[in-house]
């Protein structure tokens, strides 16, 4: 009891936030999971293991003299070795018609990657990095603002019609990954190098009841010292529920002027595309069941052989196959998440498998 009441008042200390009846309102809720996990397949990645995830979120909210309201979250991650990470942070200040903006670190992401929401335990590859060991994850569903501290404009609900919601998201500088404020315990927060800037736009829609759409498109001008190559990304998902079954699709690319991403054979990747489809079915109020595919393609920058004078690029997909079920039981849910990929970190021929027993709690 001792370790949360310190933990608060840090917290409380490092927000700048007094807490009384006038100031606003604060709420605390989080999750638990455990899981097994069983890897197979070939190599080192033939075995398993146990972890325990969990996070602590700090939600406060309040309103202004003049109407507008505010809220304030952060979240409390584990971090390996006993250590915690203050981390996920966002200040939005609702401006009744004019819309909302915000101002978000590691949050606020714009990407409609994972749009489509299709999984009983989670959405592909948000509940497990089912793409191999290289841990290729995020090129293959391109990048998000949230990855830098950003600035957010929101559109008001209700301006555009068919339910259309608009935002834009701006990074001053991606090398800066200092979340500290100016005015802060430790000090300012120093730019630390050059980098670049960039920008995400993102659409979502429910034209119809049942269906709901959605695009975003970002893009880093390469217009710095450190970053002269321009690179991009979108992605467009579409899901249909009807009654206790719902369908989902979802599309994206990038396309990298100096890519950092590499195969299982450490070529540097020119484009990735990805596309995913899935089913989900609630069988009752308890079980879910559901299935999808997730297939990424990616082309290699490519090599020029020796007395040749251009170069040879090569395409390869990688192919999973994802399943899940879960069970409810009240405060917790129950599942197994299996997945096959073939040609797994991009390697033609190689075939890895990844099995996860599941618990989880909310509260």
């Amino acid at each position: 009891m001792n370790k949360i009441t310190k933990i608060l008042v840090v917290l409380a200390s490092s927000l700048g936030i007094a807490f009384s009846a006038t100031a606003g309102e604060l709420a605390v809720s989080g999750s638990a999971n455990a899981s097994y996990l069983i890897n197979g397949g070939g190599g080192n990645n033939d075995d398993v293991g146990l972890g325990i995830s969990n996070e602590l979120m700090f939600k406060a909210s309040g309103e202004l003299d003049n109407g507008f309201t505010w809220n304030y979250h952060t979240e409390l991650d584990p971090n390996g070795g006993g250590t915690t990470d203050n981390d996920d942070t966002a200040i939005a200040i609702t401006m009744g018609d004019m819309g909302t903006l915000s101002i978000c670190d590691s949050e606020c992401g714009l990407s409609v990657e994972l749009g489509h929401g299709i999984g009983a335990l989670g959405t592909g590859n948000d509940y497990a990095n089912t793409w191999g060991a290289s841990g290729n994850t995020a090129s293959a569903w391109g990048w998000d603002v949230s990855a830098h501290p950003n600035i957010q404009y929101a559109a008001p609900s209700g301006l555009l019609p068919f339910g259309i919601g608009a935002k834009v998201g701006f990074v001053p500088n991606t090398a800066d990954g200092d979340s500290n404020s100016f005015k802060n315990s430790g000090g300012e927060n120093s730019k630390s190098a050059d980098g670049d800037t960039a920008i995400q736009y993102q659409l979502t829609a429910t034209p119809i009841d049942g269906l709901k759409v959605g695009a975003d498109y970002i893009t880093y001008p390469g217009d710095t010292v450190a970053n002269d190559s321009e690179k991009s990304g979108g992605n467009l998902y579409a899901q249909f529920a009807m009654g206790n079954i719902k369908v989902g699709y979802n599309t994206g690319y990038t396309e990298d002027g100096v890519s950092s991403y590499a195969d299982g054979n450490g070529s540097s990747f020119d484009y990735q595309e990805t596309d995913s489809i899935g089913v989900e079915l609630a069988i009752n109020d308890q079980l879910s069941i559901s299935f999808s595919q997730e297939d990424h393609a990616a082309a290699d920058k490519g090599t020029i052989a020796v007395g040749a004078s251009t170069k040879t690029k090569q395409e390869t997909t990688m192919e999973s196959d994802i399943a899940q079920i879960a069970y409810n039981i009240g405060g917790a849910t129950i599942g197994v998440f299996h997945n096959e990929t073939d040609n797994s970190d991009f390697v033609i021929g190689k075939t890895e498998s990844k099995t996860i027993f599941h618990l989880g709690m909310e509260f």
